[in-house]
């Protein structure tokens, strides 16, 4: 985060945002946490939904820069490609950036062979995002790997996101994962884990 803010201090007014959040809550620390977990697991880090890069930067510090990161995101907003990129530059110049929608940046994302260690699914906030977003990238996750759901318990601001994700449980397609659901600390994400061995 001191890193984050420090280049934010230096950051253009050109490039610059007219929103001002770098992230919107601190449960960016959990994928910190799970960033650690699969130590031992060979793989990429891969956010869908980056927003400034925040969590990238995180992920990608916590595992030394030794792995892939991937980034999708479509950077619709007023200048959010260009705070984006000048984060990137300075930040995580090693991450891999698929600019688009999610399910429109499937196809090039399976043509990088991806093998995932942990996915957070932080895109579009709408049920059917949701939907896609696992049922597209989920089967790029590694035995052992994690799933994260971001803004599951976010009611107010994603009120979709939890009723998908408890939708997908009910209809089976969480079967291969273990299901860890809310960490206690971090209730508005929701986790799941790739059964078996890595």
């Amino acid at each position: 985060g001191e890193h984050f803010e420090q280049a934010q201090s230096t950051l253009p007014a050109e490039r610059a945002m007219p929103r001002k959040e770098l992230s919107f809550h601190d449960h960016v620390r959990l994928l910190g946490y799970l960033a650690l977990l699969v130590e031992g697991i060979a793989g990429d880090v891969v956010e869908i939904g980056v927003w400034k890069g925040k969590s990238l930067v995180l992920m990608n510090e916590v595992c030394n820069r030794e792995r892939r990161i991937i980034g999708i995101d479509p950077f619709e907003l007023p200048n959010q490609f260009e705070e984006f990129s000048y984060y990137q530059e300075k930040l995580f110049s090693n991450a891999l950036v698929l600019r688009g929608y999610s399910e429109l940046c499937a196809e090039r994302f399976y043509n990088l062979s991806p093998k995932v260690a942990l996915l957070h699914i932080d895109g579009g906030h709408a049920g059917r995002n949701v939907l896609l977003d696992l049922l597209l990238y989920s089967p790029s996750v590694v035995p052992g790997g994690f799933i994260v759901f971001d803004d599951y318990g976010d009611f107010q601001h994603s009120p979709e996101v939890g009723p998908a994700v408890d939708l997908l449980r009910a209809t089976g397609y969480f079967k291969g994962f273990n299901v860890i659901g809310c960490v206690h600390g971090f209730e508005a994400s929701y986790v799941i884990q790739r059964v078996g061995q890595a």
